[in-house]
């Protein structure tokens, strides 16, 4: 087991800056982020990238979920189906186009093009969402399919991505045809683990991304992401396969772990690049907040759940204390996932302190979004990325649990 004494870099950090938790200002906050993206929305080309957005020259729409109009239209339709605003849009034609565009934009992409966040199979589930056609469902089932064993190996690109796909579209019909895809696309995963000496040859992945091979750790891009199809399809394979994922889980994590006190981290890939290099970070894809909120679902009942229990505590307790993430709102990389990862531990635990949590740093999102608005003269209008991720999260606070739009629900 690794031990270090810096778990986080204050840096990256600041302290919480907004008022005591208030419904009525995160619902204001909600309707406010919506009327503006519907206001700001184009129905040629979507919404105009952000100043801070990547993935193609600037100001020029983006297709994906990650950071694009699919994310944003998810979004929307989303809140509107739980109820945080009391109006539907029709999205149907838009976004009937979105995912030829995009397969277009990814043509040069080393990874292929059926990626979940940003790529065709994400896009496709939420133009059948919106249109139930059978046509779109037979492509997804292609494009799912087809990346079954995507060498990158991790969820941004790989089959740990886009099976998440088929556990929606399982979920949503309870076909054969998707709970087969699903249990073979987690097979696959099981199939592709190894053991990895740098981590006291546990067993992981290794991945092939961006023409590194390396053996990542994180939620975005790295085991978490390739383990959360066992937990989040658990439904479809046996309890067998899925504790068996959830122990290999464990002692990869507690052989990676960084330990200071009562507090837990991990490095963004093991081992680290050079012991020289900043601290590790605390967010969604990599470190501490994005292995609570993919690994903190897991049941109860699976063998260790104490010890389980004291991990994921740990990992929120550093999340709790590194504080709100300075670069801003972003579930992916800031405060929004942050505050998801809390949720989870009030989910898993009962404890009324996480939701506490989890709203206080919502309310200092809601800073954030109004102060990025103010500098850059737009909303960023995105579901991973921006304000409207950010507002499902408030939406999550005011109803006391995580549903967090592609990745809990679908």
């Amino acid at each position: 087991m690794t031990t270090t004494t810096v778990l986080h870099g204050p840096e990256r950090h600041e302290p919480l800056a907004g008022d005591v938790w208030s419904e009525g200002a995160a619902r204001a906050a909600i309707e406010r982020w919506v009327a503006v993206a519907l206001t700001d929305f184009d129905h040629a080309g979507g919404w105009r990238a952000h100043p801070r957005e990547d993935g193609g020259p600037p100001g020029e729409p983006l297709c994906e979920l990650y950071g694009g109009a699919g994310g944003a239209i998810w979004a929307l339709e989303h809140l509107a189906e739980a109820g945080a605003v009391h109006k539907r849009w029709d999205f149907r034609s838009f976004v009937a186009g979105l995912a030829a565009k995009q397969v277009a934009a990814l043509a040069d992409s080393r990874h292929g093009t059926a990626a979940f966040l940003i790529g065709e199979s994400g896009l496709r589930l939420l133009e059948w969402k919106l249109t139930r056609d059978a046509a779109v469902a037979r492509r997804l089932f292609e494009v799912v399919e087809g990346n079954l064993h995507n060498p990158v190996r991790e969820q941004l690109w790989g089959s740990s991505g886009s099976v998440l796909a088929a556990i929606a579209m399982a979920e949503h019909t309870g076909e054969a045809r998707w709970v087969a895809l699903v249990q073979r696309a987690v097979q696959g995963l099981w199939d592709e683990m190894e053991p990895i000496e740098a981590a006291g040859g546990t067993w992981g992945w290794v991945q092939n991304l961006y023409g590194r091979v390396e053996t990542l750790i994180g939620a975005g891009h790295g085991f978490v992401g390739n383990a959360y199809p066992a937990v989040r399809g658990a439904a479809f394979i046996t309890p067998e396969l899925r504790d068996t994922f959830a122990a290999r889980a464990l002692a990869f994590l507690q052989a990676t772990a960084l330990r200071n006190g009562d507090c837990v981290n991990w490095w963004p890939r093991v081992p680290p690049l050079s012991l020289t290099n900043k601290p590790p970070l605390v967010q969604d894809c990599h470190g501490a907040a994005g292995i609570v909120c993919r690994l903190a679902p897991l049941p109860r009942s699976v063998p260790d759940a104490e010890t389980w229990d004291l991990l994921l505590l740990q990992a929120g307790e550093l999340t709790w204390r590194a504080g709100p993430l300075a670069k801003g709102v972003a579930f992916c990389h800031g405060t929004a996932g942050n505050a998801h990862a809390f949720l989870h531990l009030f989910a898993r635990t009962g404890d009324e302190r996480w939701l506490a949590r989890a709203r206080a740093f919502a309310m200092h999102g809601i800073v954030q979004v109004e102060q990025e608005r103010t500098a850059h003269g737009q909303g960023r209008h995105t579901l991973w990325t921006g304000d409207l991720g950010m507002a499902c999260v408030l939406w999550d606070c005011i109803s006391g649990r995580p549903g967090f739009p592609t990745l809990d629900c679908f």
